[in-house]
This record gives structure tokens, C-alpha cells and sequence, in this order.
């Protein structure tokens, strides 16, 4: 029986430690722009308030958590929780990484935006990609042909802090060390 025990909880440690964030891709075609269903838009808008204009009935309680422009600092309440790293020449990629802290939550969506190009700008909802709030996220070949992403904006509803994996396997210690002393004490 005590054979069977360890050998299960190595096998519940194991798969536990299997499950990582993976980057999810988006390109200027990722999803669809066919409604019902849509999770892609786009607009010609080139100011931000035109935009937010725009988009607002698509964002429904969404409000922006995070945007960081291109050369700039990061900006809004989850400034911090997130970094951006643009391609150095005439960005048409970028890299967004969960760094700690509060995340995206509720229906997450990115906008990426560049300036005179049409379209300006495009909105995905990067739950219904299938987006987790901490998994990286990969901007990729937007405006390969002249122009560049100006900036990058998360929007969402602000959710709780997930905690690292360090601390969640020093809680996962605890809590086994618990058990085994737990069981010690009834036998």
C-alpha cells in the first residue's frame, strides 16, 4: 500500500509540474472577423479615441489594463504585471510576458495598432483564442510591408494574482509534509 502511495503522488507531482504556459500566436488573420463568433476586427480609426469609439461595443465591461507604446513606458494599472518587448526595427512583432502580480481577466482582448496603414489597427479576444492571462503571447508579421505596431493594449477585467511556481510547490511541500505528519500522529 505504501508502494501504491508514493508512486501516486509522484505521479500527481509530475503531472502538475507538466502543466506550463504556452504562448499563444496571433497574426493579422488569427481567428475569424465572421460574426456570430468573431474574435478578429479591424478599423482604419487612427486616433485612439476614435478607436476606443469603435470598439466599445465589442469590449462590453472591458476596460484597458495595460498598454505599452512602442519606444515608451508601460502604462495603466497592470503596468508592472506585464512587459513588452518590440522587434528593434520598425516593429511588426512583439513579445507580451506575464512577469507577476494581478492579470487579464474575465474576456481578454489585444489591440494592436499601428498608424497610417489600412487597416490601423486590429482587436482580437484572446480568450476565445484560448488565451489564460499568463501565457505569453506572440505578435507577429503586422505590417510586414511598410509600417510598424505603434502600441499594444490589454484589455479585461483586472483578475487575482497567480502565484509563481516556486511558491506553489513550497505550498504543494507544505501541505504534503502536513499529511505525513498528520499520519504519523493517528498511527
Amino acid at each position: 500500500m505504501k508502494l501504491l502511495t508514493k508512486l501516486g503522488l509522484v505521479a500527481f507531482l509530475a503531472s502538475g509540474m507538466s502543466f506550463s504556459a504556452q504562448a499563444i500566436e496571433i497574426t493579422p488573420t488569427s481567428g475569424t472577423s465572421v460574426a456570430p463568433g468573431a474574435t478578429r476586427w479591424s478599423g482604419n480609426q487612427t486616433s485612439q479615441s476614435q478607436i476606443n469609439a469603435a470598439i466599445s461595443g465589442i469590449l462590453g465591461s472591458s476596460t484597458e489594463l495595460y498598454k505599452q507604446n512602442v519606444g515608451g513606458a508601460e502604462e495603466k494599472a497592470l503596468a508592472g504585471s506585464y512587459t513588452t518587448t518590440f522587434d528593434s526595427n520598425d516593429p511588426e512583432d512583439a513579445l507580451i510576458k506575464y512577469v507577476s502580480g494581478d492579470i487579464v481577466g474575465g474576456t481578454a482582448f489585444l489591440l494592436v495598432k499601428d498608424g497610417n496603414h489600412s487597416p490601423a489597427w486590429y482587436l482580437f479576444n484572446l480568450t476565445a483564442l484560448g488565451w489564460n492571462g499568463i501565457a505569453d503571447i506572440e505578435v507577429n508579421n503586422f505590417w510586414p510591408a511598410g509600417g510598424a505596431i505603434s502600441h499594444v493594449t490589454l484589455y479585461g477585467t483586472r483578475g487575482s494574482s497567480v502565484p509563481d511556481g516556486g511558491t506553489t510547490l513550497a505550498l504543494l511541500g507544505m501541505a504534503i509534509g502536513s499529511l505525513g505528519l498528520l499520519r504519523r500522529k493517528i498511527s
